[in-house]
């Protein structure tokens, strides 16, 4: 996935995520999947091995980074919880600055989680 793909998914992800915990993975990408054309969009760019590998690893990052609160099975990720984390992320959701550093640090990301980068922008 491209830089901007990317980052477009993991904050719409992220964002949708938030709004209906608890939740599943699978139900969040079927609602934006049903309901964000630009996702959609995205999602048919790419084979869906890909999309698959790429929202796997990003609720992955999420759970582990402790943003959610969850359990991740073999066939399944349960979100059951945000945490003060994932509410300070959201206020940056919209701000240009945020959006603009990460773009700059993707060369970066790509071989460390996203989510590292994020939280250290926040707490930084």
């Amino acid at each position: 996935m491209n830089t901007d793909d990317y980052l477009f998914t993991y904050f719409v992800i992220f964002d949708k995520t938030a709004s209906m915990i608890p939740i599943y993975d699978q139900v969040v990408i079927h609602e934006l999947g049903k309901g964000n054309a630009k996702f959609k969009a995205v999602v048919d760019k790419y084979d869906p091995a890909t999309v698959d590998q790429a929202i796997h690893e990003i609720f992955v990052q999420l759970i582990n980074a402790q943003v959610f609160q969850g359990t991740i099975t073999k066939d399944e990720i349960i979100i059951s919880n945000t945490t003060p984390l994932a509410v300070e992320i959201l206020q940056h959701i919209q701000d240009e600055a945020f959006w603009s550093a990460l773009k700059q640090t993707a060369d970066q990301w790509s071989h460390t989680p996203l989510t590292k980068f994020v939280i250290d922008y926040i707490q930084g």
